[in-house]
């Protein structure tokens, strides 16, 4: 799923002009309201040696360059916390950037072949858009599905495909979870998934129950930082509560 992302990364003096850690994100996509010319997607949280991180991201001809006056400028179309950071601290560094083209996921398990005692983890199983920061969490559950694997009555001489079918149930999720979010940016055009409109809109609602609710909030967090499975948003229950959430609202 070709993305074309790119993000810029900057570094601030931190002195008290905010609390400990804050982080802040603007949604693209017509859906959410955003309008590049007014809000940039945008991230900041305190690091050691009193410093701010800043990170901005853009897709497509958006994407942020290593310009420290563009970065400045950019932050001050951000939520208000970076804004204050542009503002009141000084920059130290120089801006650092990066470009993620696409996402990228191989499905060892079709293969009629592979050789014995070789596994495949991290990037090379699945390359998924480190906006969201997930790419570690997902190669950390890919090697505790090799780790079952070898503890398994398999031998490791042999093709690993109990580990593939494992490790790619866990890509799977982590897959359908972060190409649907990819998929509200205007310029991605596909491959859409079988009822993507009705999960796009069901997600939507539960996101902003969970900006409400700290219940909705656990299970949405859980699901995001992959301790559980997409699936458990589909849960009635959860789905209720969000519901009566948004009606009080």
């Amino acid at each position: 799923m070709r993305i074309d992302l790119g993000y810029a990364t900057a570094e601030f003096h931190r002195g008290d002009e905010l609390g400990g850690m804050v982080v802040a994100h603007s949604s693209p996509g017509p859906a959410s309201g955003y309008r590049p010319e007014v809000t940039e997607p945008g991230a900041l949280t305190a690091v050691e040696g009193d410093r701010w991180s800043v990170v901005l991201a853009g897709y497509a001809g958006l994407r942020p360059g290593p310009d420290p006056e563009e970065f400045l400028r950019r932050m001050r179309r951000c939520v208000p916390p970076l804004r204050t950071v542009a503002d009141a601290c000084p920059m130290t560094g120089d801006v650092r950037t990066y470009r993620f083209v696409e996402s990228r996921r191989r499905v060892h398990s079709r293969l009629s072949r592979f050789p014995g005692a070789l596994a495949v983890v991290g990037d090379a199983l699945a390359s998924v858009n480190p906006v969201y920061g997930q790419g570690l969490t997902l190669a950390a559950l890919e090697a505790n599905a090799l780790a079952a694997h070898l503890r398994s009555t398999a031998s490791p001489w042999e093709p690993a495909w109990g580990y593939f079918r494992l490790a790619e149930a866990v890509v799977a999720g982590a897959w359908q979870l972060l190409t649907a979010a990819d998929l509200a940016q205007p310029h991605v055009t596909g491959p859409y998934p079988r009822g993507y409109r009705l999960q796009k809109w069901v997600a939507d609602r539960l996101t902003e129950a969970s900006v409400l609710d700290p219940v909705v909030n656990t299970a949405y967090m859980d699901v995001v930082n992959m301790r559980k499975p997409p699936a458990a948003l589909t849960d009635l229950r959860l789905l209720t509560r969000a519901a009566r959430v948004l009606a009080g609202r």
